[in-house]
């Protein structure tokens, strides 16, 4: 029976499906734990994700957790959710700000604003005090028409459908309709005509842009020629679920800097992002094959006091999968005793 013996307090699972060409593949994914702030593993490890979960409705809600199986990451995903903390009270504004290594991103905080006609022309209200806000899609620029418009379409913002703030092209704002909370101190919405881009931490839905162009086409030739494999003009930048701010080309490696800022009460929260060095161990055919897994996904939740990090690897196995029999996690810095346990059946949604 195919094993995985996981040599980590880490979680570990190994998957097997076609990659993006049709070869069957094996996927091991770890997932560590960390308590927010330090290196030391959290006394709970979360669970691998099978599939997406969102917050609500997927048709009407934000990504709240992306799933953990899939084809690989081309890049490490740096994602953040929880709250922003307003600094004193009767803050109005104030930036959060998320860095780690090279990779900074700033997003300005407003408290609750609305369009409003002054003068002739549509301006915002002033901001409202806050002392928490959510860092969620939903309060950052985005939204859908309420209703089709003169070519019978809905018109949307198709990087945040569920956002605030978004005027149709043939419309005109409605008194008081709300404004972003969140959005890029570099590109502040001062008219209803802008289409700023919207500003989170947060992951990007699978049918949102920019995921939805890396798709592919799913046509009849691809019916005919492809199915049920990835058509040809896929591309893997479609599994990188962080807005592309976010994203760190090649990977992360463990040990980079960290500052967060604004997410909680007190002074900006700086240390070492944990470095584990994951390597998976198969033993496929009558050999060992080492694989070094790629960090694919960082992600800081202050609230919680804690930061989750994914490490992925892959072995493709073609028609051998039989001669799969065991895949072993090891860490450097994290080795434990040794945990065997059945592959797990979990699939990519």
């Amino acid at each position: 029976m195919l094993q995985i013996v996981n040599l980590t307090p880490f979680s570990a699972a190994l998957s097997v499906f076609p990659d993006a060409t049709g070869v069957e593949t094996a996927y091991a994914a770890v997932k560590a734990t960390f308590v927010l702030g330090g290196d030391a593993p959290a006394p709970v490890q979360l669970p691998l994700l099978p599939a997406d979960v969102f917050w609500a409705d997927p048709t009407s809600s934000s990504l709240r957790a992306a799933g953990e199986l899939g084809l690989l990451k081309t890049a490490t995903d740096v994602l953040l959710t929880g709250r922003a903390i307003a600094p004193a009270e009767d803050t109005r504004v104030a930036d959060v700000e998320l860095a780690v290594g090279a990779l900074r991103r700033r997003v300005r905080v407003f408290g609750e604003r609305q369009w409003r006609k002054q003068g002739g022309r549509w301006v915002g209200s002033d901001p409202e005090p806050w002392s928490r806000m959510p860092l969620r899609w939903e309060l950052a620029f985005g939204g859908t028409a309420p209703e089709a418009g003169a070519d019978g379409l809905v018109d949307y913002e198709p990087r945040n459908p569920v956002g605030r703030g978004f005027v149709p092209a043939d419309a005109q704002p409605v008194q008081g309709q709300p404004l972003p909370n969140l959005e890029d101190p570099a590109a502040p919405l001062e008219s209803p005509e802008q289409r700023p881009t919207p500003a989170c931490f947060a992951p990007v839905a699978p049918t949102w842009m920019p995921r939805r162009r890396y798709v592919g086409t799913y046509d009849e030739a691809w019916t005919r020629e492809r199915a049920p494999y990835l058509p040809f003009d896929f591309d893997a930048r479609y599994f990188q679920v962080a807005p592309p701010e976010l994203v760190v080309p090649g990977f992360l490696q463990g040990g980079e800097p960290v500052q967060l800022s604004g997410f909680s009460v007190g002074a900006p929260l700086a240390f070492a992002l944990p470095r584990a060095d994951v390597q998976i161990e198969f033993d496929f055919d009558g050999r060992s094959v080492t694989r070094a897994a790629q960090l694919e996904t960082v992600l800081f939740e202050p609230d919680a006091g804690r930061v989750q990090m994914l490490w992925r690897a892959a072995l493709p196995v073609d028609k051998k999968l039989l001669r799969l029999t065991q895949a072993a996690v090891h860490s450097a810095r994290y080795e434990q005793r040794a945990q065997s346990a059945p592959a797990a059946s979990l699939q990519p949604a």
